[in-house]
């Protein structure tokens, strides 16, 4: 199988001289006397000819499946290697290491914009980019042993898919002209390029897109439970105040004071909402921890909050004896204010609301609970996200209350859970680490 048609005949020849010249009478001469002679030494010659082609088809064969292989191995690796390509620098450096491999060369990627990727193993010249950039604009292979810029140093491949041109690939070629099977698989590389960097920027735009429109619904949310929430106690306080300056009878002077108070206080809590949830967002909630009493904590906040749980009946419930937990004590009475306010406005007027605190696992459990209509299964998962309102949620309130308090008590190390109470009601639970208390100094 290493011979072609040429040695395979001058063999035959060969033999039949030998063969003629020591066996064939008269012996040790290359005179033929019999037509027998004459069809034997013939056929030495037909049968290498017939073997001489044979071999050189079977050999040529074995190259050309050799050479498909080769092209299928190179483009099943490139295929594998780029579907795991996270974004187009990942990707470029991917493809320039499977150019190396099959072509033995150095590679650039340029991208529509014209910008070369960093990943890149060829830095392009002034006069590469030029060309590259041809490429890009007019879909056309360019460059060295083609008859755009011939005499540029590399080859310029288009990255053609659905959406255009994407980018051009260089390849610095230093060895002889390329096959045309080697062209086909540059080609192959080029085309399966072309589709992962439009799966990956259509990935991008996608995410850009999905982010687009979530800031806008954010702000939509924003400025309509703002309007709202400015509008009502602006509003009150206008009209309070319009009786106030028409001398109204003292009764009706001490309601309408009082309306003014309320209202007040709803744009004093909407504007600290809007300022926490500013400071939890850049990053600059830093707890001043400091050991500090679970009950006094409670006792401040209910405290804080008697006029708006009135309506209310509270039960405070504390599991003695209670740990001293190191908290910031502002911050955690905030949370707490805001899971107060929440059972006080969503929960009708008469039901109880119940405070509880006690040590679990390791964790001081604090927890507000209600006797209302409880949370809709599917929200249970979104109630701590910002500008979120539950379905069926009275009017009023901005979706902040929530988030804020989640992002209070994780600045802890904490968490917080919200579940339905059996019998019916919402129950929201603090889970704050507890530290062994320091031992107390005692007077000597």
């Amino acid at each position: 199988s290493l011979v072609g048609r040429g040695p395979a005949l001058t063999t035959a020849a060969a033999c039949a001289a030998l063969w003629d010249f020591f066996f064939l009478p008269p012996r040790y001469t290359l005179i033929l006397t019999h037509a027998e002679d004459i069809m034997m030494i013939g056929m030495f010659f037909v049968v290498a000819f017939a073997l001489g082609h044979l071999v050189t088809r079977i050999r040529w064969q074995e190259r050309a499946e050799r050479r498909r292989e080769e092209r299928a191995t190179a483009l099943y690796l490139l295929t594998r290697d780029l579907a795991d390509a996270a974004d187009s620098e990942d990707m470029t450096a991917r493809l320039a290491r499977q150019v190396e491999q099959a072509f033995h060369a150095q590679s650039a990627l340029l991208l529509r914009d014209g910008q070369t990727q960093a990943a890149s193993t060829l830095t392009l010249s002034a006069k590469e980019q030029t060309v590259a950039e041809w490429v890009v604009r007019n879909g056309r292979v360019a460059g060295k042993f083609s008859d755009t810029l011939p005499t540029v140093p590399v080859i310029c491949v288009p990255l053609t898919a659905k959406r255009g041109v994407l980018g051009a690939l260089a390849v610095e070629w230093k060895g002889p002209e390329p096959t045309l099977e080697q062209r086909d698989l540059l080609d192959a590389f080029a085309r399966q390029a072309a589709l992962v960097l439009d799966r990956i920027q259509l990935g991008a735009e996608a995410e850009t897109a999905r982010l687009t429109a979530e800031s806008e619904k954010l702000s939509k949310a924003l400025l309509n439970s703002i309007s709202h929430e400015l509008r009502t106690p602006i509003s009150a306080i206008t009209t309070a105040v319009s009786g106030l300056a028409e001398g109204q009878a003292p009764d009706l002077q001490r309601t309408l004071t009082a309306e003014i108070q309320e209202s007040a206080g709803r744009l004093n809590r909407l504007v600290s909402n809007l300022l926490d949830m500013t400071r939890l967002e850049s990053g600059k909630v830093k707890p001043r921890l400091d050991w500090c009493d679970v009950g006094d904590l409670i006792d401040v906040t209910l405290r804080r909050n008697e006029r708006e749980l009135a309506r209310h009946p509270v039960t405070v419930r504390l599991q003695r004896p209670l740990p001293l937990v190191r908290m910031d004590f502002v911050l955690i009475e905030q949370a707490l204010n805001n899971l107060l306010l929440n059972a006080a406005a969503y929960t009708p007027a008469g039901t109880g609301v119940e405070v509880k605190a006690g040590e679990t696992g390791g964790e001081l459990a604090l927890s507000v609970g209600d006797r209302g209509p409880g949370l809709p299964a599917d929200s249970l998962g979104h109630l701590f996200n910002k500008f979120y309102r539950a379905p069926g949620s009275p009017a009023g309130g901005t979706g902040l209350g929530l988030s804020i308090v989640k992002g209070f008590v994780e600045a802890h190390g904490g968490r917080v859970a919200a579940q339905n109470r059996p019998g019916g009601g919402a129950e929201f639970t603090i889970y704050l680490p507890v530290e062994p208390a320091p031992a107390l100094e005692t007077a000597a």
